[in-house]
This record gives structure tokens, sequence and C-alpha cells, in this order.
């Protein structure tokens, strides 16, 4: 509850931090390719649409518990969204991830492009990316998150502490089919 509730009170402001840093000062990139389909970003604007179609964008997945997204420009261009709503400065929780996971994977192998958002693109956007490539690019965590810093420096460095990302590995660990 008191996640939630600081979520809320620094929202606007931290969105306003992110988009002076990221938009207006173009100190960091607002989206980066992780790998050929899928990117991972900040929160898209309705305004952002038509160029993420134009990427290949054609599955959007949206961590934000604050943002439920651009639904009708994503309706407009064909684009499908999951969202799994998780708290600001929190991780989503196993299920949300595995469903976010399997949502990426059937984009990619139609060719598609994915975007996997959140508010900054640094912390619930990048969990769900790094298990995508530990399970379906065969990275351990920490390629995965070397993986990520070298394709979007500013995602959070500790990305193999969060224990659903811990959970997520052992599920793939104790997968039969792997």
């Amino acid at each position: 509850m008191l996640n939630r509730l600081y979520a809320k009170a620094v929202f606007y402001p931290t969105l306003g931090w992110n988009l002076l840093l990221g938009r207006v000062l173009k100190v960091r990139r607002w989206w980066d390719r992780i790998d050929p389909h899928v990117i991972v970003g900040a929160y898209p604007f309705a305004r952002d649409v038509e160029g993420l179609y134009a990427e290949g964008v054609r599955g959007i997945v949206n961590t934000c518990e604050e943002y439920a997204g651009p639904k009708d420009a994503y309706i407009q261009h064909g684009i499908e969204q999951l969202r799994i709503p998780t708290t600001d400065f929190t991780h989503p929780r196993l299920r949300d991830v595995q469903l976010a996971v399997e949502f990426t994977e059937r984009h990619v192998q139609k060719g598609d492009t994915v975007y996997i958002h959140c508010k900054a693109g640094r912390a619930r956007s990048a969990t769900v990316a790094m298990c995508w490539l530990m399970k379906y690019r065969g990275m351990t965590m920490e390629q995965a998150q070397q993986e990520l810093l070298k394709a979007r420096p500013h995602v959070n460095p500790r990305l193999t502490t969060r224990p659903v990302v811990q959970e997520f590995a052992k599920t793939i660990r104790n997968s039969p089919d792997e």
C-alpha cells in the first residue's frame, strides 16, 4: 500500500524528469532495441504510435499500473497490447512476467516487433525483457543483464537481484522441455 501511494505521489514529477532527459535534453534514448524484434522503452504517448508501427511494432507489453496506454491509437494501427499493471518501483508478479514473455515470443515468431515499456524503460519493462532473453535467447541472468545494459545503459543494473527474475530463472531450469 505504501509503495502504491508513493508511486502515485511521484508519478508526474518523475514522468517530467524522464521527458526532460529523453525528449528535451536527449541524454537518454526513449527506447532501444535489445534484439531485432524486441524494444525496451519508456511511456509511449499517442503521438509515438505511428513511429512505433513504422518500426514494425505489432505488440505492446505495458507494465504500468498508472497508465493504460494510448489504446485508441493502438487499435487504429492494429497493435495488440498486453497490460500487466505493476506499481512503479516494484517488480511484476511471476505469472504476469510469464504471460508477457510468451506474448513477446508469440509476436517475435511471427516476425513482429514488440515494445516492452514502463514509465522510464529501466526496471519493470527491463525485468520482462530480461526474462524473455533468458528463456528465448538462452542467456543466464548475468548475460541478460549485460545485454540490456549494453543496449540501454540506464537500465537498472541490479535486475538479477529481483526475486521475480530469480524465480523465473528457476522455472526455466525446472521446465521439462529444457
